[in-house]
């Protein structure tokens, strides 16, 4: 009798439950073992215990945009596993204007030339946005997250979310709103005098702590955008000191907000937390001394610059003139993990499991499912066919469209609409 039969179908579930997340590859490689093995791996209910049983996505890779030619921006993606659910031509990466602008909870939220667009790449959703009410805007800043209390994230996908929008009007005033995939709206809207000298909002992945605070820059550095979903409050707060360059926000493993910024050779860190008199303060945690050896590059510390953080791996991203690295912030280790191309200073790590079709034995591709919430009077230029759920194509007039049809653009006189159906139907 051989080994495996020897080990009955729970204990082998448990083992097959211990395949690490990071490699995708793994369940594709157990499913073709044996007949057994392939299925219990493909019950129903394994998908779910194994998100249970790891609770934290994996890191799948990260988003980057490259300036082209002015503004135009063409997306990018570079995985960290042997398996990856974003093939090339799924980003359509030939297309202008396709701009990641936040990634979180499983989801991708871009721009795509005058239209904001919530990815959920796993599932293949990709849902358009109406406009948010606000006043011209010099500068934007966007969050996308999963609502529902006590949420783990580890399996999102289809469910509500929010996207938290904050925008900078004439380099002085800050108006913030949220958008629900469940009313399919934009609440209200908040306002804040940030002060004069406000050049810009940092374009890097803003940072949302334990609390549902959502905090972003505001560039030179010397400012820091306060958002409190819970009491829909916007404030200003300051920064610990003043970098090189525009300082990294992130999320503290205790949930607290975290800060990192460069001086001269040294990395310092801090943590916003509440002395004992129930203020809040700045607490430098560390201060860890880079070296040029570490990064195999000549020069680094006069040309690095903080991009990125991965909260769930514990490390942040630094990139030089030719090069992203990964810089693990417990043990000081670093490792490259892409090459620099044209110019990107921002990388958005995406967190997700992504788990085979036993049916196949393969990874599957990417859904090709669009939903649309705009409003008609956006779409007044575009010719559609809406596709009901029987997959009977029929025309509709623009007033007829529903947000819960599946959709794709066949026609368009707009510049910007070009890019966008490209884009919906590079999939199709």
């Amino acid at each position: 009798m051989a080994a495996l039969d020897l080990i009955n179908d729970d204990a082998i579930a448990e083992i097959l439950l211990r395949l690490p997340p990071d490699d995708p590859a793994c369940l594709v490689h157990a499913a073709l073992v044996c007949k057994l093995w392939h299925r219990i791996l493909s019950e129903p209910t394994f998908p779910r215990r194994y998100r249970k049983f790891h609770r934290t996505p994996p890191l799948l890779g990260f988003f980057h945009h490259n300036f082209i030619s002015g503004y135009d921006t063409v997306a990018g993606f570079v995985p960290t596993t042997s398996a990856t659910p974003f093939p090339q031509q799924e980003l359509n990466l030939n297309a202008p204007h396709w701009d990641i602008i936040d990634t979180r909870h499983g989801r991708v939220f871009a721009m795509l030339g005058n239209y904001y667009v919530v990815w959920d790449p796993i599932t293949g959703v990709r849902e358009v946005l109406p406009y948010p009410a606000s006043p011209e805007y010099d500068f934007r800043s966007f969050a996308v997250l999963c609502p529902v209390a006590g949420c783990d994230h580890s399996d999102c996908n289809g469910g509500p979310y929010l996207v938290i929008f904050l925008s900078l009007e004439r380099h002085s005033f800050v108006h913030a709103c949220v958008y629900s995939s469940e009313t399919r709206a934009w609440g209200a809207r908040v306002s804040v005098l940030a002060g004069d000298g406000c050049l810009s909002i940092d374009r890097k992945r803003g940072a949302l702590t334990r609390d549902n605070t959502y905090y972003c820059q505001v560039e030179p550095g010397d400012r820091i955008l306060k958002y409190e979903l819970g009491t829909h409050s916007l404030s200003v707060i300051d920064p610990p000191s003043l970098y090189d360059m525009c300082p990294l926000l992130m999320p503290n493993d205790d949930g607290s907000l975290g800060l990192a910024g460069v001086k001269d050779s040294s990395l310092y860190l801090w943590s916003r937390t509440v002395n004992p008199k129930g203020i809040f303060e700045w607490i430098q945690r560390r201060v860890i001394e880079l070296d040029n050896k570490l990064f195999h590059a000549e020069n680094f510390l006069n040309q690095v610059i903080l991009s990125g953080f991965a909260e769930d791996a514990g490390f942040i991203y630094m990139t030089t003139h030719d090069a992203v690295y990964a810089f693990e912030l417990n043990s000081g280790q670093v490792r490259k993990v892409s090459e620099r191309w044209n110019y990107y200073t921002e990388v958005y790590p995406f967190n997700s499991f992504y788990t085979p079709d036993f049916a196949s034995s393969k990874l599957p591709p990417p859904a090709k499912t669009y939903l649309i919430s705009a409003h008609p009077h956006q779409m007044s230029f575009m010719e559609l066919i809406v596709e009901d759920e029987l997959a009977s194509s029929v025309p509709f007039s623009l007033g007829c469209v529903k947000p819960e049809l599946i959709f794709r653009v066949i026609t368009a006189r707009d510049p910007e609409a070009i890019y966008f159906a490209s884009w919906l139907e590079a999939a199709g």
